[in-house]
C-alpha cells in the first residue's frame, strides 16, 4: 500500500522549507520510504524513513531532504487491531499538532523533533537522528546523561505550567478527550496481563520460595500492583503538568558537540503515545526505574537526582517568571514517596519486553503475530519461559526488578490498603 502520496510529499516539503506553493516553483522529482532499521522496531507502529528529491524549476537549484515516519503496525494486523482500537496514534497525532507547539513557546531548548505532516495513522518528523543519536551498545548511562534528561524533563514541565498561566487555563481539562490512560489503567489489556505475568515470576523467584512470601504473592500481590491505576491519574497533591511518560533508551537521542566528544551536550525525546497530564514525579521516577540498571546503582542516584531535577525546576521558573512555590522541594519529595511504587512497578512490566532480543522478539513479532499479540494482551506466562530457553541470562534479569518490587511492598504493604 501506499503511504504517502505524491501530493502529501510534496506539502510536507514545501512545510519543511516554511514556503507556500506559490512562493516557490517547487517540483518533486523522486519519493523514496525505506523500513527503518529492526532495532527501531516498536510495538505501538512501523517505523521508515523518507527522502524527497525536490528541484525549483526557476533556478534549477535541488533540493534533498530526510524524515522519520511513524505509522500504524500495517503488516501486523493484531497489533494494528490494538492500536486502532485504543486510539494511540490519533492520541499522539492531536498531542503534536495542537499542544506540542504551544508548549515549546515557553521553553529555552528545543523539546521534540518537528512533525510536519500528520493523519491518524501516519506522521512524518524530523530525522533527529541527522543531528543526534542514541548511545551505542558499549556506551553506558552516566550521572551526566541522566541530569541532561532530568533537565530536559523539568524543561518540559515548567513549560506547560507556564501556558497555562499565561493563558489561565487547565492543560488536563482542555484536552481530556486526548489524555486516556493508555498504559496502567485496568481497560488495558496489556497492563493486566502484564501484573499476572509479575505475580507468575515472583512465585517462581527463589527468593520467594518460603510459606509467608508465596502467600503474600498468591493472595496480596495482584490487588497492590494493581493500585498503581490510581498513582498515575492527575495528583491532588502536587502541580500537574504535561508529562512524556516513556523515557525508555530509545526514546532519548543525544547531542554532541563534536564527532569526538565522549559525553553529550544536548538531548531530545521522541514518541509522546503515553503522554499524559498528571505528577511530574512520574517522568522522573520512571526515568530512574527504566533508565537505570540496577537496584543498586538507583539507591546511590535516588536523592542526587530527585534533587537536580528540583533545581533544574525551579530555575526554569525563575526564566519564567513563575513563582517557586508551585512545586516546593518538599512536595515534590513527598510526591515521589506516594507515587514510587508507579516507577517500581513500570521496571518490572517493562523489563521482560525491553531485554528481550531484537532478534527474538522480531521474529515472534513476524513469524507468530496471532500468538504474539496473545503473549501481550491474555497470558504472558508461556513467553517468559520461552525466551528465558532461548536467551541466555534472560530470567537472571527480568527477576531483579521483580526482586525490588516484591521486597518494597512486602515492607511498605500498609502504604497501599
Amino acid at each position: 500500500m501506499e503511504l504517502l502520496s505524491s501530493a502529501e510529499c510534496l506539502r510536507i516539503a514545501l512545510r519543511t522549507r516554511q514556503l507556500k506553493a506559490e512562493d516557490e516553483n517547487l517540483v518533486l522529482l523522486r519519493r523514496q520510504l525505506d523500513a527503518g532499521s529492526q532495532d527501531l522496531l516498536g510495538y505501538m507502529g512501523e517505523y521508515y524513513k523518507l527522502y524527497l528529491e525536490l528541484e525549483n524549476t526557476r533556478t534549477k537549484c535541488k533540493h534533498h531532504l530526510q524524515y522519520f515516519v511513524k505509522s500504524l503496525p500495517y503488516k501486523n494486523p493484531p497489533q494494528r487491531a490494538e492500536c486502532e482500537r485504543k486510539g494511540v496514534f490519533r492520541k499522539e497525532t492531536t498531542i503534536y499538532k495542537q499542544i506540542l507547539p504551544n508548549i515549546q513557546r515557553y521553553a529555552s531548548r528545543k523539546l521534540f523533533p518537528q512533525c510536519y505532516f500528520a493523519r491518524e495513522d501516519i506522521m512524518v518528523l524530523e530525522d533527529l537522528t541527522l543531528h543526534y543519536r542514541h548511545l551505542k551498545a558499549n556506551e553506558s548511562y552516566s550521572l551526566e546523561h541522566y541530569k541532561l534528561v532530568l533537565g530536559h524533563l523539568a524543561a518540559l514541565h515548567a513549560a506547560s505550567i507556564a501556558w497555562e498561566e499565561a493563558e489561565q487555563f487547565n492543560i488536563g481539562e482542555r484536552y481530556k478527550h486526548v489524555f486516556k490512560e493508555l498504559l496502567m489503567s485496568s481497560e488495558n489489556e496489556w497492563f493486566i496481563t502484564g501484573l499476572k505475568g509479575i505475580v507468575f515470576l515472583a512465585a517462581r523467584h527463589v527468593k520467594y520460595q518460603t510459606e509467608r512470601a508465596q502467600s503474600f504473592i498468591k493472595e496480596k500481590l495482584f490487588n497492590l500492583l494493581r493500585k498503581t491505576e490510581h498513582l498515575v491519574e492527575p495528583s491532588k497533591n502536587i502541580r500537574n503538568v504535561l508529562c512524556h511518560r516513556d523515557t525508555w533508551d530509545r526514546n532519548i537521542l543525544f547531542g554532541f558537540a563534536s564527532q569526538t566528544a565522549s559525553l553529550p551536550s544536548s538531548c531530545c525525546i521522541v514518541d509522546f503515545q503515553l503522554t499524559q497530564y498528571c505528577s511530574p514525579t512520574l517522568d522522573v521516577l520512571f526515568l530512574l526505574y527504566i533508565l537505570v540498571p540496577s537496584a543498586e546503582e538507583r539507591r546511590d542516584l535516588y536523592d542526587q537526582a530527585l534533587g537536580y531535577y528540583h533545581d533544574a525546576l525551579q530555575a526554569e521558573f525563575v526564566r519564567l517568571g513563575l513563582p517557586a512555590k508551585l512545586i516546593s522541594r518538599e512536595n515534590f519529595i513527598e510526591e515521589c514517596e506516594r507515587t514510587r511504587l508507579a516507577g517500581l512497578t513500570m521496571k518490572a512490566l517493562t523489563e521482560p519486553q525491553t531485554k528481550m532480543l531484537a532478534g527474538i522478539s522480531n521474529k515472534l513479532r513476524s513469524e507468530e503475530p496471532e500468538k504474539f499479540d496473545s503473549y501481550l494482551n491474555c497470558d504472558r506466562s508461556e513467553m517468559y519461559l520461552r525466551v528465558m530457553q532461548m536467551q541466555p541470562g534472560y530470567e537472571e534479569t527480568i527477576m531483579q526488578p521483580i526482586a525490588e518490587l516484591v521486597d518494597y511492598l512486602m515492607e511498605h504493604e500498609k502504604l497501599y490498603v
